[in-house]
Formats: C-alpha cells, structure tokens, sequence
C-alpha cells in the first residue's frame, strides 16, 4: 500500500515535472572569439525591454540560457559590446545560436526555432540594404552639389533600394500573417529615425498583423504591445484627420496655415499679423540643446535685417511656462516667443509636419513658405534678396 502510494507521489511529480518543462525555453550556442564575455537576454516589445537573464561564455566558448515564458516573445541576446542578435521563442523551444566570428550579429547560424530564421534572414536582408543606402549617402555627403544631376541619380537610387526594401517586407508580412516574425517586419529600420513602413497607408499592414496575433496569441507580451500601439496609431490618425478639417478653417488667402499662440504674458500674437514683413517660423524647445544653440545663432541675422521688415515668430515646444519663462531670460532672445504648452502635443508642430528640431520655414511678404532649415550665411543670403 505505501509503494503504491509513494509510486503515485513520484508519479505525480515526474508528470508536473514533465508539463513545466514543456513551456521552459533553452538558448545555447557556442562563441569561440567571445570567451569570458557576459552575454544578456531581453524580452523586447513595441516600447521596452525587460531582463531575463545574463551569463558569461565559458572557457570552451560555449553559452547557455534556461528560462520560462508564457507565450511566444521577442528575446535579444546581446554581447557586452551592445551587438544584438534577436530570437523569436516559443515555450518549449530549444534554440542553438553558433556564432563564428567576432562580428557577434553577422554570420551567425541558428536550430531549433523556425520563426528565428526567418528574424535572421530579415535582419540579413536588411544590413544589405542598409549598407546599399549607407554607400549612397557617403557619396551625396562628398558632393558639393546637390542640386546636379549626378546628385540627382544618387537620390533616384537611394529612393528605389528603399522602395524596393519596403516591398519585400510587404510581401513577407502578407505571406506570414501567421507568424510572429510579420511584428519584426513591421518595425524594421534603416537608420535609428527612419523605418522602412512608414507611411499612414502602411497602417493597414500594422492593423492586420494585430488582429491576426492578438486572436491566436493573445497571452504574448508583444502581441499586447502591438495591439496597443496599433490603437494608438489609430488614435493619431483619427486625430489627424480631425486636424485637417481645422487647418483648412485657418488657411489665409496666401495659403498659409495661420497660427494664434500666446507669449509668455499671455498675449495671443498670430503668424498672419506679421504678413507684409518676410518672417522666420522657428520651432525650438528648451530641453533640447542643439534647437537652443541653432536659435541662439538668429540674433546676429536677426540685428541685422529686423528693421529692413524681417521678423522671426519662435515656437517653443514646451509644456511648462516657468521653464519656458527660465529658458528665455537665459536665452534673451529678441524676437516674438509663443508656446502652446502642450507638448508633446502640438497643433503648430502638427500641421507643418514638424518631426524634428530646430526646424524653420522661412515665409516671403506674400506668405508664402520660399524654404526651410536656414542658417547662417545662407539664411543672409537669402534675406539680401527679399529686402
């Protein structure tokens, strides 16, 4: 009776055993030119990372990770020197990573995990690019002319290998809606700023992947992610089309969207009062230096062409006023500051498509925008012909 007894218990724990094995997820590989270097692994969704684990490459080269996962997820298995080689798991899955040379991402060979291949062959691919676009630029950076049609030759290609990027990753999403690998697709970037669907129609693509994950997946912390920011992009289109409608109630009759924003007292001083005088619509914000030292640089223009009828209307992206306010008696700057407010939200930055700062557009008496992001000896050169 206690044998059959005791035979149960052992029984009953082989088989939790067994069923907690099943969802535990091993990582191992080998990395002969990374010997006692400390490898980490994180899960990454759409907008953080997580630690899992962190080991050393042992003296023989070899590595190794055991953890445990609910569902399917994004890891990244990065070297102390900040290289990342991205794995999609699965619960149960038993994944070698052989790793050849010291390049750590590059040439690497993996098993075990069908979805990190195809993460593996996405990320190859895009390098190749990559490196095409990298090439391209380095050879407009040398050209003293951009306007040439050497120049424009250059641009052509450029614009064509990310076209024809953007396209295979189109044509691999829709062909893998049933993989998690279609998220890494999604996300796929050439440079730090520049993703390859980056389009408002490319919603579309980021909204079949969510609908599709989220009903087979739904335990995944990147599928969760995804479908958050998936409604959030949908949110800001929504948004945007509501802000279309009131850009075109502010259109002037030279076609320039009109602005009201308040100074730092409070007054509401708009963009269209200034018509008659050629004006410099600068955006800036005071947590970020490089907008504070190129607006700094407007004071020896601005001096120099203020009273022949150039004005310069700055707009802050700020979200508190006693900073604001701090900001501008450091600065001292001399010509009209307004601010919403509301960053990061901001109808002004909004409706000239502002991304990134500095940006100016430099509007003629007529108000009409003549060009962008001046400075210096270009901007004088442009004010010498308009006053």
């Amino acid at each position: 009776m206690l044998r059959k007894a005791i035979t149960g218990v052992l029984l009953a724990a082989l088989i939790m055993t067994g069923c907690k094995n099943e969802d535990r997820i091993t990582v191992e590989g080998s990395y002969p030119d990374g010997k006692g270097a400390l490898l980490k692994l994180e899960m990454l969704n759409i907008a953080e990372k997580q630690f899992i684990d962190s080991v050393r490459v042992d003296k023989k080269g070899s590595f190794e990770f055991n953890f445990e996962l609910a569902g399917p997820e994004l890891v990244l298995l990065q070297n102390d020197t900040g290289e990342v080689i991205s794995l999609l798991v699965h619960p149960g899955d038993e994944i070698r990573v052989d790793i050849p040379q010291e390049s750590f991402n590059e040439g690497y060979s993996l098993t075990g995990s069908d979805e990190s291949e195809k993460i593996r062959m996405l990320a190859e691919k895009m390098e190749d690019t990559r490196s095409r676009l990298d090439s391209i630029t380095d050879l407009l950076s040398g050209m003293e002319d951009l306007e040439s049609p050497e120049a424009d030759v250059l641009i052509s290609s450029y614009q064509q290998i990310f076209v024809q990027q953007k396209r295979k990753n189109i044509r691999f999403i829709v062909e893998n809606l049933n993989s998690l690998a279609s998220i890494y697709a999604l996300y796929q970037r050439v440079a730090p700023e520049v993703y390859i669907m980056n389009d408002l129609k490319d919603l579309q693509y980021f909204k079949i992947v969510a609908d599709s994950a989220r009903v087979k997946y739904p335990q995944s912390t990147l599928v969760r992610s995804l479908a958050a920011d998936v409604d959030n992009r949908i949110a800001d289109y929504n948004s945007r089309l509501t802000l279309s409608k009131l850009t075109r109630e502010n259109v002037t009759e030279t076609g320039l969207i009109d602005l009201e924003i308040e100074n730092v007292a409070g007054e509401e001083i708009s963009l269209s009062s200034l018509q008659g005088k050629v004006v410099l619509l600068n955006f800036w914000g005071s947590w970020n230096q490089d907008s504070r030292d190129a607006t700094r640089s407007l004071k020896n223009v601005y001096r120099q062409y203020h009273d022949r009828g150039f004005e310069i209307y700055s707009v802050a992206l700020e979200n508190d006023r006693n900073t604001w306010r701090a900001a501008l008696d450091f600065e001292e700057y001399p010509w009209i500051n307004v601010s919403e407010l509301t960053y990061p939200y901001s109808y002004a930055a909004n409706v000239y498509n502002v991304k990134n700062i500095p940006t100016n557009f430099l509007i003629d008496r007529n108000g009409t925008i003549v060009a962008k992001n001046l400075s210096g000896k270009v901007l004088a050169t442009w004010l010498d012909n308009m006053l």
